[in-house]
């Protein structure tokens, strides 16, 4: 996800893909280059799976990065060290996130980290799922929800720290997988879009029948990357305008 605020500045939460190859050099640094992003005041890693971190090294080679922002977990797999080795070479700083910190991106607009609390979450179906990142972007009366690949055990521990989480927009944890988005987060949420950002390739599973279900019965509109393609939301601070773009083929 690309986040751009009114004066231009710019970050990017995660950036990788398990199905598309070469996933930088193909998808992200040509779609940057072509919204007229020049630099990225920061790179935010939400977990270090590698179809969230496997095409940063390419923008971190081919973009002027300000920081790497991104929770501090106790296995952080080859693709994400590949993204740290790569930052430390290009003497970029790393940063760590944890619930509480507050991003301030300019006047107005901020991102505030719900996620991970200061003690990890420990026996769970996925620890590096469950600890990830979850973020709200906030500006003036708008207010969207990144959950990355949160799954029902952080809910819980989510649901402990922040009884209000209500955002007008979600991103669907996990790519639509069965393990999230139950309807104790949806009733939290209260979102009105939901987005699911997906390859369309069956053999993922994403996003599950049952959460694509239980999203159509609340109303919500949903928008879907493999369905709906390029997805591009914006806030004038209080509503949203939503724009899809699928290119030929």
């Amino acid at each position: 996800y690309l986040i751009r605020t009114p004066h231009g500045r710019c970050v990017l939460w995660d950036g990788g893909s398990r199905t598309v190859p070469d996933v930088g050099e193909r998808v992200l640094v040509p779609n940057l280059l072509l919204l007229g992003v020049r630099r990225l005041d920061a790179v935010i890693v939400s977990h270090p799976d590698s179809d969230h971190v496997n095409g940063l090294p390419a923008v971190i080679a081919a973009l002027p990065v300000r920081r790497l922002l991104g929770p501090e977990l106790p296995d952080e797999g080859t693709a994400y060290r590949q993204v740290t080795d790569l930052c430390a070479v290009r003497e970029i700083p790393r940063f760590p996130l944890r619930a509480g910190d507050v991003i301030n991106l300019e006047r107005g607009v901020c991102l505030r980290i719900l996620a991970p609390g200061a003690y990890l979450l420990r026996g769970t179906n996925s620890d590096t799922n469950n600890n990830g990142l979850v973020a709200r972007l906030e500006y003036r009366r708008t207010r969207l929800l990144l959950t990355a690949d949160l799954e029902a055990e952080g809910e819980q521990a989510l649901f402990a720290r922040h009884p209000d989480l209500r955002a007008q927009v979600m991103t669907v944890a996990h790519h639509g997988s069965r393990t999230g988005t139950t309807e104790q987060l949806l009733d939290a949420v209260q979102p009105e879009i939901a987005v699911i950002s997906a390859s369309g390739d069956p053999r993922t599973g994403h996003p599950h029948p049952t959460v694509l279900a239980r999203l159509r019965h609340r109303g919500l509109a949903i928008l879907r990357t493999d369905v709906h393609g390029q997805l591009t939301l914006r806030s004038d601070g209080r509503r949203w305008q939503v724009r899809t773009y699928r290119g030929a083929g």
